[in-house]
């Protein structure tokens, strides 16, 4: 009986799991749904912004801002965007990884880098591996603003204008569809090459524009290109968020699944057990009788 009280015991344990991943994966699912609107909300901004300035090059006009100056790298800024919490995969592990492999690179490269990390998981991470971190940043999470998120952009326009970065570089968790993300290290500043998208979305040239300009391009430059740059880093922040949840909720979609599979093995034994007992129990019983006999 001993043993089949032991199996019980586990099966209720896991049983209790299960309804833990389970809530887990139902938390995980609203609120992928919600980021995802975020984005898909944001989207349509950032592209039209890229439109115009596509526009603006092919139809002649000679743009000079800081922004899109392109210098020799001696000093870079790498911002590595993780989660605040983990049970989501492999999720923090893959973006560390890949910062870490990016940070070593531009070492090599004799570039003085600048590391920046946004969530717990990324700061607990490269504390542990010794690396000296310019910014920690873990107020960032579900209910994040489109404000604090411009601070951090406003803080790398200001120094990569005044010529004290010469490049920066994002690592996030890229959202292709639902069924696929990837860690990705995107070059945001210069910002030299968004302009020159000459081709429409399906591979078609782009019209030629013609346009009358008030104010003057640059003035226009002046506005859109810090826009596009604070839209950009607010639609990784986004992606990354949608990443996250994404890779919680299958997460804790296998965790779930392995339960049921565990309890379904469990209860097996447990029944095997049982009628093992039953069965000796049973003999026992038609021993005494012919003992009495």
């Amino acid at each position: 009986m001993a043993k089949a009280k032991v199996l019980l015991k586990r099966r209720k344990s896991v049983r209790n799991t299960k309804k833990i991943t389970r809530t887990m994966e139902m938390v995980s699912t609203a609120k992928y749904k919600q980021s995802f609107g975020r984005i898909a909300n944001s989207g349509p901004y950032q592209e039209k912004l890229r439109e115009m300035m596509a526009d603006l090059s092919s139809a002649g006009a000679e743009i000079s801002h800081p922004l899109l100056e392109e210098r020799p790298v001696k000093r870079s800024i790498i911002l590595v965007i993780t989660a605040n919490r983990g049970l989501c995969g492999g999720f923090n592990t893959n973006l560390n990884q890949l910062a870490r492999a990016r940070l070593r690179q531009e070492r090599a490269e004799g570039v003085d880098v600048e590391l920046h990390v946004v969530g717990k998981k990324g700061i607990q991470y490269f504390r542990y591996q010794n690396e000296q971190m310019a910014g920690r940043y873990d107020q960032f999470g579900d209910k994040m603003t489109f404000a604090k998120v411009n601070e951090l952009a406003d803080q790398f326009i200001r120094r990569y204008s005044d010529g004290e970065i010469d490049r920066v570089t994002i690592v996030y968790q890229k959202f292709f569809s639902a069924g696929r993300q990837s860690p990705v290290a995107e070059t945001l500043l210069p910002l030299g090459g968004i302009q020159l998208e000459a081709e429409g979305a399906e591979g078609a040239p782009r019209r030629e524009a013609n346009y009358l300009y008030s104010p003057d391009p640059d003035s226009l430059m002046k506005e859109l290109l810090p826009a596009y740059f604070r839209t950009t880093v607010w639609n990784d922040f986004l992606q990354a968020l949608v990443g996250e949840h994404l890779a919680r909720m299958v997460a804790m979609k296998n965790a779930t699944d392995a339960a049921n599979k565990l309890i379904k093995t469990l209860t097996g034994m447990y029944n095997r057990a049982r009628q093992s007992q039953i069965t000796n129990e049973i003999a026992e019983l038609m021993g005494g009788v012919e003992a009495l006999k």
